[in-house]
């Protein structure tokens, strides 16, 4: 039911419109204007950039939103990721999508720990992050500026000796993350 490919140049206008969507956005560090000469340069700097993957989610047959890992750190075995439904009318399985993610980091990449940053107020985000057995292990003060005012970042991290052994009962989610 789910799939990941990774984004083409046919999925930019797409991603353009979810990104510059309100519910996605609003929890971004930066944001983005719809301008598809500036969404072709990103693509580009990422198409390059080997410490990054950018997959576009399939639910069926229909793009649904974006996952990516990012600042992937080969030597050390660690990224960061990214993620953002943004065909509202399928965040109901937004909470099933990490698993797959979380599987592929640590299974087949070998990596050995994701962390994430979330910014203040992003409740259901840092409620996910628990549930899947991340650790919430920092909060740095006023750390983003944005609507005109500082926010908090809560800084969460996911061990692969956690997730392989305490859970388990995620681990039949697997799918092909194509790099």
């Amino acid at each position: 039911m789910l799939r990941f490919t990774k984004i083409t140049e046919n999925d930019l206008e797409q991603v353009l419109e979810w990104r510059t969507s309100e519910h996605v956005t609003k929890y971004m560090y930066t944001d983005v204007e719809k301008n598809m000469d500036n969404q072709r340069k990103w693509f580009d700097s990422i198409s390059k950039d080997n410490k990054q993957c950018h997959w576009m989610i399939h639910y069926k047959e229909n793009a649904i939103g974006i996952i990516s890992l990012n600042n992937i750190d080969h030597k050390h075995r660690k990224a960061t990721f990214g993620y953002y439904i943004g065909d509202l009318n399928y965040s109901i399985i937004a909470g099933r999508i990490h698993p797959y993610l979380y599987n592929f980091a640590f299974f087949e990449l070998d990596l050995n720990k994701l962390y994430a940053e979330v910014m203040d107020g992003n409740d259901g985000m840092m409620k996910m992050h628990l549930y899947y057995g991340f650790s919430h292990t920092a909060t740095f003060k006023e750390h983003i500026y944005k609507y005109n005012q500082y926010h908090d970042i809560e800084y969460f991290e996911l061990l692969s000796s956690t997730w392989k052994e305490k859970c388990v009962k995620f681990h039949k989610h697997k799918a092909e993350f194509i790099l």
